[in-house]
């Protein structure tokens, strides 16, 4: 043998080991036969690391510009490490440890991993070599686009328990020259590729980067594809044969294909096509009826689902499927069948992820991990500066993106994300979202995406929204959304999911609720600028609030309308931004340091059962129309510790403004400045104000002298009745705008507004000897003491009698001149319009009236007296000076009344002694 140890290579170029001495194994000259027996001898270990020269790998990274040696050696380095990993393979050897140093790869030439085996880079550097605008060797298609020659450095095909650590893998972005605009769209290069069901594989401990789909790409691919094709209309019994039906589909006998390594399909899924991959299944899940090869029948399994593991008996070759809900055998059902399931169980941990050109991560498959890992500049916008190519064409780029895979129960957890457009795009049937730090993205934190279950808990999410897409054809479709720290944009509207959003801390955000289950959350509020509470009804147990210090209060507008209960609200300018008559109604909340008031609509405020605390309340009313605020406080607390009044107007508007009732409360004051209980800042009488039945007490040691109101030219209306007064006098409130009494159970006069029972008695608030207790209903109805007047001029909502019966303006506008003919029957309505001639040529005097021949909603009156024309002048609705021959008119507005029930009829009872 003269001393050397002769080459024995297999058929596919890999040195056959063990040896023998009979036929010695070539390594190297240097190496002697009993070095190398040695070295066999210690080869019993389960790693073995890689001799690069044997298998023709190249150590070195070359410059650009690329020659041809420079892409032949690449390409040797990924036929070398293959080599290597599937001799260690055939050895029985777990582990392949390559070399310490740098190496170029490139396409189209992939790594395939080996089940069974871990792959150490051992801080090796791999990089793909590339060239935009020059021909690879190996680039075999035809036409000048040389940029859209792309591959795969490492894939995982049909393996279970394979692994890569400890490397890193550089990608084509940083070699590409980007001169033609259309390369930016390129995604087709992956730096590491689960598929074909690969399982328990996993990348760990590893630096990837500069790829043009992903860095990571996880499919949602089986070790065999197929298409069901056939159906009938039918069910099947428990022989297993076809029965009639009407609302079950059957697919024909599907063949169970044989693996390609020979082996037997243990499971497979259903998968959906297209772009929704879904299925167009009207129910997701299904039942599979399994056959031996002579077509026997072995059984049944029902309720399976769309995407998950289907186990297959070992002595079944065929099955049926059946569909629930589905009446047409040839509907597209837009199936897949993957046999060897979708790879499952895979983990990404413990690695950095950046500068991915489209995304990071593609979260593929079913039951996969991605977690501890730091996932940075992936799908970048503004921080494409970091490695100089211009962004992905396309808002698609995410830091982790399921939007072109599915699968089921995917885990996102323990990563930092950071960097890039958006941060996570779930889609599938179920993911679970945990611990992540997801801050300053350009897009979205979080983009729910056609899904059935997600839940996203304890992340602090920074500068980055989240996002509910629609649910699509998922059935009970849901999102929890629990204890995150959230500062960003937030929508969570989309009514296809039930959301539950729980026990989270925001900052500077409520975004759009919908139907969202808003709940026991803290809402820190630092932009002045304001925040939106928008329409939802199921908002409870909040706190809102702001930083004590800061000298603006940040506003809180609030756009829903209830129920809005037990929520808190601390240091805020609140304001109800309704356009509607709807009124808000908050009940059981606290307000500390607070403004309450509406945004210069005419809105209704109501809090009920509240605590307020240095809570003043503003109703606004600047140059607007002569109608109300209404702001009504029933069972309150409320306290002042710094306040000079609870209420304060901001009204410039005579004889309106606010009608504010403060009802059933117990006002506390522990300021000795108070002053007032309401104030204007104008000096206009824009206060309508009841205040009944409160308990008001000063805490201080002397007795505190107060008003009611701070001065009496604010005031419009009052009514100050059955208070009481515990160490505070009000000063004497005088004249006839002052009542001192509660009109809802107690007058001077006989009840002239408001619905009674027979028995309801309203008691003479102003007794004296020889005069009566009071007033009792002897028949029901509406009580009024208006009788119709003619050419009187009503508003809308005014109401009058005729006769026994009760009716309401409908409109604002002037009764005619002689009494209406009112029906009797309840809700009709009748045009106030009795001895009113249409216009005819004719000589009239001052007071007279006519309709115009059309009517058009208006009758006229002579403001002069004359003779008309010959023809019918052009009326104007709104003018006042219609010339007619010799006669002016001027227009009314025709009133209609509606019958709205009886008028209640009252006699005095009991004497005064």
């Amino acid at each position: 043998m003269d001393g050397k140890i002769k080459k024995l290579i297999d058929s596919e170029g890999v040195d056959a080991f063990p040896v023998t001495i009979a036929d010695a194994v070539f390594v190297d000259e240097s190496t002697s036969l009993a070095e190398k027996l040695k070295a066999i001898s210690a080869g019993s270990s389960s790693t073995y690391v890689i001799d690069i020269k044997r298998f023709g790998i190249t150590k070195g990274i070359p410059s650009k510009p690329y020659k041809n040696t420079d892409y032949e050696k690449a390409y040797a380095n990924v036929l070398g490490i293959n080599r290597a990993i599937k001799y260690a393979s055939i050895n029985g050897f777990t582990a392949v440890v390559l070399p310490k140093e740098s190496y170029a790869i490139c396409y189209p030439q992939t790594i395939f991993m080996a089940s069974n085996m871990t792959l150490n880079l051992n801080g090796s550097t791999l990089k793909v070599i590339y060239d935009s605008d020059n021909k690879s060797p190996y680039d075999t298609r035809t036409g000048t686009d040389y940029y859209n020659f792309a591959g795969v450095s490492f894939t995982f095909s049909r393996v279970n328990h394979a692994h890569i650590i400890n490397g890193k893998i550089i990608g084509d972005v940083y070699d590409r020259s980007f001169v033609n605009p259309n390369e930016k769209a390129v995604e087709g290069s992956y730096g590491v590729s689960f598929t074909d069901g690969s399982s328990y594989c996993s990348v760990s401990h590893c630096d990837i980067s500069g790829y043009m789909g992903d860095n990571i790409n996880l499919t949602s691919q089986g070790i065999i594809r197929s298409v069901p094709t056939g159906a009938v209309l039918g069910d099947i019994d428990s022989k297993g044969v076809i029965i009639p039906a009407t609302t079950t589909v059957v697919t024909n006998l599907i063949t169970i294909p044989s693996s390609p390594d020979g082996l037997t399909f243990k499971v497979f899924s259903i998968a959906g096509q297209g772009y929704s991959r879904q299925t167009s299944l009207n129910k997701k899940e299904f039942d599979v009826f399994y056959y031996g090869a002579d077509d026997t029948y072995i059984g049944v399994l029902r309720n399976m689902r769309v995407q998950f593991p289907v186990s297959i008996p070992p002595n079944a070759a065929k099955y049926k499927l059946k569909f629930y809900n589905e009446t047409d055998p040839a509907k597209n059902f837009n199936i897949f069948v993957d046999y060897g399931g979708v790879p499952s169980h895979n983990v990404i941990e413990y690695n950095e992820i950046y500068n991915g050109h489209r995304g990071g991560i593609t979260m593929g498959g079913s039951y996969c991990v991605v977690r501890s890992n730091r996932i940075r500049n992936n799908g970048k916008f503004s921080n494409v500066f970091l490695d100089g190519a211009p962004a992905f064409n396309d808002t698609t780029r995410y830091a982790i993106n399921q939007e072109d895979s599915y699968g089921d129960n995917s885990i996102i957890k323990n990563n930092l994300i950071t960097g890039g457009y958006h941060g996570i795009l779930t889609r599938g049937y179920s993911v679970f979202v945990e611990g992540n730090v997801i801050t300053n993205m350009d897009g979205y934190g979080v983009v729910v995406y056609d899904q059935q279950y997600t839940s996203l808990t304890e992340n602090y999410i920074r500068r980055a929204g989240i996002l509910l897409f629609g649910a699509s054809g998922h059935q009970n479709a849901a999102v929890n959304i629990t204890g995150n720290y959230i500062q960003g944009s937030f929508d969570v509207s989309n009514p296809t999911y039930d959301v539950i959003c729980e026990g989270n801390y925001f900052v500077d955000t409520i975004g759009s609720l919908g139907g969202a289950k808003y709940e026991n959350n803290i809402v820190r509020l630092v932009n002045v600028t304001g925040a939106v509470i928008p329409t939802g009804t199921r908002i409870k147990n909040n706190l809102f609030f702001a930083n004590p210090k800061d000298v603006v209060k940040p506003d809180i507008v609030i756009n829903t309308i209830g129920p809005f209960k037990n929520n808190e609200f601390y240091g805020l300018t609140i304001k109800f931004n309704r356009t509607d008559t709807m009124a808000l109604n908050l009940n059981e909340c606290t307000f500390t340091n607070c403004d309450i008031t509406n945004q210069y609509n005419y809105n209704s405020i109501i809090l009920q059962n509240c605590d307020l605390k240095d809570t003043v309340l503003k109703p606004i009313n600047i140059n607007g129309s002569s109608n109300n605020n209404f702001y009504t406080l029933t069972n309150c607390n409320i306290e002042s510790t710094q306040l000079i009044n609870f209420f304060y107007l901001l009204s410039n508007v005579t004889s309106g403004g606010s009608v504010m009732t403060l009802e059933n409360c117990n006002l506390l004051i522990n300021n000795s400045d108070f002053k007032a209980i309401f104030d204007n800042k104008y000096p206009t009488n824009s206060i309508s104000a009841i205040v009944k039945n409160n308990y008001i007490e000063y805490k201080g040691v002397t007795t505190l002298i107060a008003s009611y109101y701070d001065s009496s030219a604010e005031v419009n209306s009052s009514i100050i009745a059955n208070n009481t007064l515990k160490n505070i006098s009000f000063s004497p409130l005088i004249g006839d705008k002052y009542i001192n009494y509660d009109s809802e159970v107690s007058n001077i006069i006989e009840p002239n507004s408001g619905y009674f029972n027979v028995g309801n008695m309203i008691i003479n608030a102003a007794p004296a000897p020889g005069k009566n207790i009071g007033w009792i209903c002897v028949k029901a109805g509406i009580a009024t003491d208006i009788m119709w007047s003619p050419s009187m001029s009503y508003t809308i909502g005014a109401k009058i009698y005729s006769g026994t019966k009760i009716y309401e303006a409908q409109n604002t506008g002037v009764s005619a001149s002689a009494f209406p003919e009112f029906p009797f029957n309840l809700n009709t309505t009748i045009i106030d319009t009795k001895g009113i001639p249409t216009w005819s040529a004719k000589t009239v005097k001052v007071g007279d009236k006519v309709m115009p021949n059309t009517p058009n909603g208006f009758y006229y009156e002579s403001v002069t007296a004359g003779t008309t024309g010959d023809k019918e002048p052009i009326w104007v609705a709104t003018a006042n000076a219609i010339s007619d021959g010799t006669v002016v008119w001027k227009a009314l507005k025709i009133i209609t009344w509606k019958n709205i029930g009886d008028k209640a009829v009252f006699n005095l009872y009991g004497i005064i002694n």
